[in-house]
C-alpha cells in the first residue's frame, strides 16, 4: 500500500531534528526545496545562520499580490518526561502520527507543500508563495528577518497552517512582555528605616496590576485583554534591605488596545513606585473580520470538505501570521491546521492522519476560490 503523499511527507520532517535552539532547519529545507522545484517553483533560501534556513518559494505571476501560505520548521525541546513513541521516528499508531513537529507544525508545512504542488499542476499563473520559516518558536524571529530584508512579495491574504484542528481561526492576541525594575536604597535588615526597600514597592506594583487593569473594552470574539505578573525577584542576601526588585509582565492584547495606551496605563498605574520599565517583546494582535472574502473562501472550503458549520474564533497562541499580516500591509491572515492545538509542546505530540489529508483537501479548496 503506498503511502498518502502528506502523510509520507510529514514523517520525513519528524524524522529531522530541527530542534531549537539550535534549530538546524536547513535540513528540513534540503528535503522540501527539491519537491517544490520540481513542482515549477522558484525556490530562495535566506540563511539565518550556522545550518539555519528560511525558505521562500513563488509559483504564477508576478504582477498580481500572491496568496501566502506560511508555515515554520523549528521546533521545541523533546521534554524532559520520556516518549512512548520516539520523538523523531514519525510513527504511525492508529490514526496517529507521533512526533516532535507532528502538530506544531510540520503537519501543517507537509499540508501546504503537498496542496501548493497538486494545486499547481491545476493551475498555472495564480500567484502562491510558500514562505517556510525558521526560528519561529523563539519569536518568529524567521519572518520578521524576511520581513525587515524586504523578499517577501506582494500579499493578497495570509494562510498559516499550524494547528487548528482544521477549524479556521481568523486571528490571535497579540504579546506585550515588560520588565518593571523598582529601586530603593540598601541598608542592614536590622536597621530598616535606613533603607529603601524596593521589594515592598514591587510587591505594591503586583498588587496593583493585578485589578483587572485592561478590562472595561472586551472584543466579541477576542475577549478582554489581559494581563498577568509573571516575576518576581529580588534581593541578594536574608540579612539586607534590597535596593532592587524585579516584576516580569506578560500582556495578551486584543485588537481594542493599542500597545502604546496599554503602557501609558501603567505608567499612569505606577507613577507613585516610579518604575523602570523596558519592553522585551512587542507583538501586535491580529484579527480580519468575518465579513472579508478571504474569510468567506476560507469557511466555505472547511464546511464543504467537513461537513460542519464554522464560527468566528481566535487561537490563544502566537503565530508567524502576526509578523506576516501586519508587515505585508495589514493583509487578510488565518491560521488553519491540523492537530490539536493542545498537542503543541507536549510529550507524545501527534496528530491525527485524517486531518493531514482532510488539510490538503481544504487548502486545495482555498486557492482554487481565491483563484
Amino acid at each position: 500500500m503506498v503511502a498518502d503523499p502528506v502523510v509520507s511527507l510529514t514523517q520525513q520532517l519528524v524524522n529531522i531534528d530541527t530542534v531549537n535552539p539550535p534549530g538546524n532547519e536547513a535540513d528540513a529545507v534540503r528535503l522540501l526545496a527539491p519537491i517544490l522545484k520540481a513542482a515549477g517553483f522558484s525556490v530562495k533560501e535566506y540563511e539565518y545562520g550556522p545550518n539555519r534556513l528560511s525558505m521562500v518559494a513563488h509559483r504564477g505571476r508576478t504582477d498580481r499580490p500572491s496568496i501566502i501560505l506560511s508555515g515554520h520548521l523549528d521546533t521545541v525541546p523533546f521534554g524532559s518526561q520520556p516518549w512512548t513513541n520516539p520523538p523523531l521516528e514519525g510513527g504511525i499508531l492508529g490514526d496517529r502520527l507521533y512526533g516532535r513537529g507532528a502538530a506544531d507544525m510540520k503537519g501543517g508545512v507537509a499540508v501546504l507543500v503537498t496542496a501548493a504542488v497538486e494545486f499547481s499542476n491545476r493551475v498555472m499563473d495564480t500567484p502562491v508563495t510558500l514562505i517556510l520559516s525558521a526560528d519561529e518558536e523563539i519569536g518568529c524571529s524567521g519572518v520578521a528577518r524576511l520581513v525587515k530584508d524586504g523578499v517577501l512579495p506582494e500579499a493578497y491574504c495570509v494562510l498559516v497552517a499550524e494547528p487548528t484542528s482544521n477549524m479556521p481561526c481568523l486571528g490571535h492576541k497579540g504579546i506585550l512582555w515588560l520588565k518593571a525594575l523598582f529601586h530603593g536604597k540598601t541598608a542592614h535588615a536590622a536597621f530598616p528605616d535606613l533603607g529603601d526597600n524596593a521589594l515592598v514597592k514591587a510587591a505594591q506594583a503586583v498588587i496593583a496590576l493585578n485589578g483587572s487593569v485592561f478590562n472595561g473594552k472586551s472584543h466579541p470574539v477576542m475577549g478582554e485583554a489581559t494581563l498577568v505578573t509573571s516575576r518576581f525577584f529580588s534581593g541578594d542576601n536574608y540579612n539586607s534591605v534590597p535596593d532592587l526588585a524585579e516584576v516580569g509582565i506578560d500582556i495578551r492584547s486584543t485588537v481594542n488596545w493599542s500597545h502604546s495606551a496599554m503602557l501609558k496605563t501603567i505608567d499612569q498605574l505606577l507613577a507613585p513606585l516610579a518604575p523602570e520599565i523596558e519592553v522585551l517583546f512587542d507583538l501586535l494582535p491580529i484579527w480580519t473580520e468575518p465579513a472579508n472574502e478571504v474569510v468567506a473562501a476560507v469557511f466555505s472550503a472547511c464546511e464543504t470538505v467537513r461537513g460542519e458549520l464554522v464560527h468566528p474564533r481566535i487561537v490563544t497562541f502566537y503565530t508567524d501570521g502576526g509578523v506576516l499580516g501586519p508587515g505585508l500591509g495589514d493583509v487578510p491572515t488565518i491560521v488553519l491546521g491540523p492537530g490539536n492545538p493542545g498537542m503543541a509542546h507536549k510529550v507524545n505530540e501527534y496528530v491525527p492522519v485524517k486531518e493531514l489529508t482532510e488539510g490538503v483537501q481544504i487548502y486545495l479548496k482555498i486557492l482554487s476560490s481565491l483563484c
